[in-house]
């Protein structure tokens, strides 16, 4: 029954993702198709002084892969600019992404405006899935399962009712928590360790939440975080934008927070099974020792995940150290966000530590468990 209820949940949610992405494809004006490229043709030099920025032309002989022209033959125009940063690094037999025009007369014509990036994409996602099934077999298949479902939620629940008026925070703490107890319910079942897992985990995000949304204020950020924000900010009408940056920090630190709550949640229910007569008080300061260790490195995991993220941003403002006083860096709105989702994000892993290990004493209460034991026999009675 769990099986058969675990596939349906896969097929669905692949499905529902993969239709989602197709509408969109098909919705959107603009038309990009698959084509190949077979060979260089020629390069053309002559008339190309540098003044209009382009150094030479390179004609590419090109196959179509999709659409009305599939498998014809086109010769296609690249320019090759001065700066190297505008140009396509085009080889041979190599897929690439056409931009199609439609000719007044009913002649098409093509672009070339990037490398296909998709085979290596699903290359490395198929790695991955690979890997995670060879190593954690049956709950390597459950944590793909949640993963799918997770990201079904932010593109299928979250980006639409955000992008409608709702309020960020709101709607990513509710996720946060959906989300936290799909993955752990699919990892441990309804059991005494999820259950604590779940209330640990959501505790430390929505506290992280808070703090990043105290601050947020506190800093008057706008939300705008970088150029192309602001670039696009016609989009964003009637977005609460500046709950955008709280927003990302639940969301973003959701997995480190659950990882940690699990972590101590699983240690001290095997705790508690080996030795029956243990105290709440010998429980708390288990789950606080165990947490010291954890707390090490996943802080510094957190942290380091969003400097990489950013690490372009910081790397320009490395560059221009010399032209910039500290003052001036420190209030850049990038960096003050960078700075926010970090440590609101590190804060919610901390106190997710003393709350997990709070609510493992209590969870071992007599009707705490009798009332957790009603729904396990569920459970295991549904397989």
């Amino acid at each position: 029954m769990k099986n058969l209820l675990l596939l349906f949940l896969i097929i669905f949610s692949t499905g529902i993702l993969a239709q989602e992405i197709e509408n969109n494809e098909k919705q959107t004006q603009e038309e990009y198709i698959k084509g190949r490229i077979l060979y260089l043709e020629s390069t053309k030099k002559s008339g190309y002084n540098g003044q209009d920025g382009i150094k030479e032309i390179e004609e590419y002989r090109v196959r179509i892969l999709e659409g009305e022209d599939e498998n014809k033959e086109i010769l296609i125009q690249s320019p090759v600019y001065l700066e190297k940063a505008y140009n396509i690094f085009i080889r041979e037999n190599e897929n690439v992404v056409l931009y199609k025009e439609h000719g007044e007369l009913g002649d098409n014509t093509y672009y070339i405006v990037d490398i296909d990036k998709r085979d290596s994409i699903f290359l490395i996602v198929g790695i991955f899935v690979l890997l995670t099934v060879i190593i954690a077999r049956y709950k390597g298949i459950k944590a793909i399962l949640s993963l799918v479902i997770v990201v079904g939620i932010i593109y299928n629940i979250f980006l639409p009712m955000i992008s409608n008026g709702y309020s960020p925070i709101l709607i990513s703490t509710l996720c946060a928590l959906l989300c936290s107890t799909i993955t752990i319910f699919l990892t441990t079942g309804f059991s005494q360790k999820g259950l604590v897992a779940i209330l640990g985990a959501v505790s430390g995000v929505v506290i992280a939440g808070i703090v990043s949304m105290y601050f947020s204020y506190k800093m008057a950020m706008t939300g705008f975080v970088s150029v192309e924000a602001l670039n696009y900010s016609t989009l964003l009408q009637g977005i609460k934008i500046r709950e955008i940056i709280s927003a990302g920090v639940i969301l973003g630190s959701m997995g480190a927070v659950m990882d940690v709550s699990m972590s101590i949640s699983s240690a001290l229910t095997e705790l508690r099974k080996r030795s029956a007569d243990i105290t709440k008080k010998d429980i708390f300061e288990s789950g606080m020792r165990i947490g010291e260790d954890i707390i090490g490195t996943m802080v510094n995991t957190l942290i380091l995940a969003y400097i990489g993220s950013g690490i372009l941003s910081t790397l320009f403002i490395y560059l221009q150290k010399e032209q910039f006083p500290l003052i001036r860096i420190l209030n850049f709105e990038s960096v003050a966000a960078d700075i926010i989702r970090a440590f609101a994000g590190s804060i919610g892993i901390l106190v997710a530590v003393p709350i997990t290990s709070y609510l493992c004493c209590i969870i071992f209460t007599k009707k705490i468990a009798e009332f957790q034991l009603f729904f396990i026999v569920l459970w295991e009675q549904s397989g």
